[in-house]
């Protein structure tokens, strides 16, 4: 029986994927990073379902701030 919580972790690596393709070129470093934070997240330290989700939203966050800082400098 597949687990919902490897169903919503291939869901984010596709998604972050996706916005690693337009957003820098290369989706295979976002996917891979959102993979890896779930894995530690949900693997190494047992956190749950929704935890792992929120690092999910935190990784968003970051690459929002991210692309943000990069937008301002001239």
């Amino acid at each position: 029986m597949i687990n919902l919580a490897l169903v919503f972790m291939v869901a984010c690596g596709v998604l972050y994927y996706r916005v690693g393709q337009h957003e820098y070129g290369s989706g295979f470093v976002t996917a891979g990073l959102s993979v890896a934070l779930w894995m530690v997240s949900a693997y190494v330290l047992g956190w749950s379902l929704g935890a792992s989700l929120a690092v999910q939203v935190g990784l968003f966050g970051g690459l929002t701030i991210w692309n943000l800082r990069r937008q301002r400098r001239p």
